[in-house]
């Protein structure tokens, strides 16, 4: 456990890639005129002001690569790889980014189809005797990658929460498992976001080349991009790139999260990558060097999209680009990439330490307003800020002082995301104080009092509950 992370480091790679631009001049070859390059500086010194912000309050270590025009313009590293042994993050680090791997296992499939090897209206009975039932004939692999198929998320399953359950659970246990659960919905009916779903779409890739899902994803993406940081986490095997990943502490600073077995997770969530290699796939998206111009008609399908989030992000009061855009969450790390479609622009922000993920996204949104050179908003009362930097030094309580008096400006979504990642990492007392007192300043909000009761029924809290006042009240 330690009281002093969060160190950051203006990296090497920044001031490298503003010395380039400097030195480039207004040549042909690079395509740029003076004016843009000035542009590009200012935005990125914009977004450095910013990233140091969320560093200083304790909400971000991590990577962040942005880039314009399909060129990098900002890549720097904040924090530690391993905070024990002080050793710092590098553009190099690899980090679990978790459900941004499916996009990556999206693209797979459709490479798979294109050689031959599979159709998207092939179904799971043709994959798995387990599914040689009713709904198995009629869940296709076009459902599994759309999050179609009526198979509900792992959360429902009997002993998921259990270390033992991924320890002993065979990839054939789990498909059998999968394999029992109800139907939330008829196939294609409606969208419901399933791991299981894509944890079967790696099983139907390692039986249509014969190979891993992880030598799979090597031959077909890694490989010919060059994606040399990245990779699958194998069952009990944990590679040396791969960052440690820390959530907030009781005492203060960040404590160390075990190491999770990603064998029931496999194509969902197993992938790990660095930012740069994460930018190689988002670029080569624009070109047919993976993927057919027809297959990216599927992947980013605009109806049923295949785990991308394709529409328009609202930035500032009057620009609304188009984007193509996923994330990932697990035990402490955090992925996020938004691609600009039209202007060929992107960000990509990889953290190792579990704080609000609400707030990691509130990062990458002033990024962007950065980007497109709109009026970047003042967070110095930003109230989760507070409360995170509040847990960080150990002066929550005084943070819960003063946020009862007016000192910070109130937002229910970005508290309430803060109070559930209190109880996700073990402060159960902190997560219910902050609930309490959402519910008291959102007193006419009803998703307020409701969070309040389910925090207290929750079986994070069940040594707490009953020995605090807030839930008795509440209850």
């Amino acid at each position: 456990m330690s009281k002093h992370p969060g160190e950051f480091r203006l990296n090497r790679t920044l001031i490298l890639l503003i010395s380039a631009w400097l030195s480039f001049g207004t040549s042909a070859k690079q395509g740029i005129s003076v004016s843009e390059q000035q542009e590009r500086i200012s935005i990125s010194k914009s977004i450095e002001q910013i990233v140091s912000n969320y560093v200083s309050n304790g909400v971000f270590e991590g990577s962040i690569l942005v880039s314009d025009s399909n060129k990098k313009i900002f890549e720097n590293t904040y924090g530690f790889a391993n905070l024990a042994d002080r050793i710092p993050i590098t553009k190099n680090s690899s980090f679990q980014i978790a459900s941004l791997s499916k996009p990556i296992t999206a693209t797979i499939v459709l490479i798979l189809r294109e050689q031959g090897k599979l159709k998207l209206d092939d179904t799971l009975a043709r994959y798995f005797p387990e599914f040689n039932n009713g709904k198995g004939k009629k869940i296709t692999i076009r459902h599994l990658l759309s999050h179609t198929s009526g198979i509900p998320n792992h959360f429902i399953i009997d002993g998921w929460f259990s270390k033992d359950f991924h320890t002993y659970t065979s990839e054939q246990a789990f498909i059998e498992t999968i394999a029992k659960l109800p139907l939330n919905s008829e196939p294609g009916e409606e969208y419901l976001y399933s791991n299981p779903g894509y944890f079967l779409l790696g099983k139907i890739i390692e039986k249509v080349t014969g190979e891993s899902f992880s030598s799979s994803a090597n031959k077909a993406v890694f490989e010919p991009l060059n994606m040399s940081n990245s990779g699958v986490s194998l069952a009990g095997q944990q590679d040396t790139k791969i960052v440690k990943a820390y959530q907030l502490s009781a005492g203060g600073g960040y404590q160390l999260l075990a190491e999770k077995n990603m064998k029931l997770f496999g194509a969902g969530a197993a992938i790990y990558s660095n930012a740069e290699n994460l930018y190689r796939f988002e670029s080569a998206l624009y070109g047919e060097k993976l993927i057919s111009n027809e297959s990216k008609k599927d992947l980013f399908n605009p109806d049923r999209p295949f785990s991308w989030r394709v529409g328009v992000l609202p930035i500032g009061h009057e620009i609304q680009p188009r984007v193509h855009m996923y994330d990932g969450k697990i035990d402490g790390f955090s992925s996020m990439m938004v691609r600009f479609i039209d202007e060929q622009k992107s960000i990509i922000l990889l953290s190792n330490i579990g704080t609000s993920y609400f707030l990691k996204k509130q990062l990458v949104m002033d990024i962007a307003a950065a980007l497109y050179n709109q009026d970047i908003p003042n967070r110095t009362r930003d109230v989760s800020l507070a409360l995170t930097n509040g847990v960080r030094t150990g002066t929550f309580e005084q943070v819960l002082s003063e946020i009862e008096n007016d000192k910070y400006d109130l937002d229910e979504s970005s508290m309430t995301s803060m109070a559930y990642e209190l109880l996700w990492s073990g402060l159960a007392d902190k997560s219910l104080k902050l609930f309490s007192l959402i519910n008291r300043s959102f007193s006419n909000s009803p998703t307020a009092e409701s969070n309040l009761v389910q925090a207290c029924n929750h079986r994070l809290t069940k040594n707490v509950h009953k020995k605090s006042e807030v839930c008795k009240i509440a209850l």
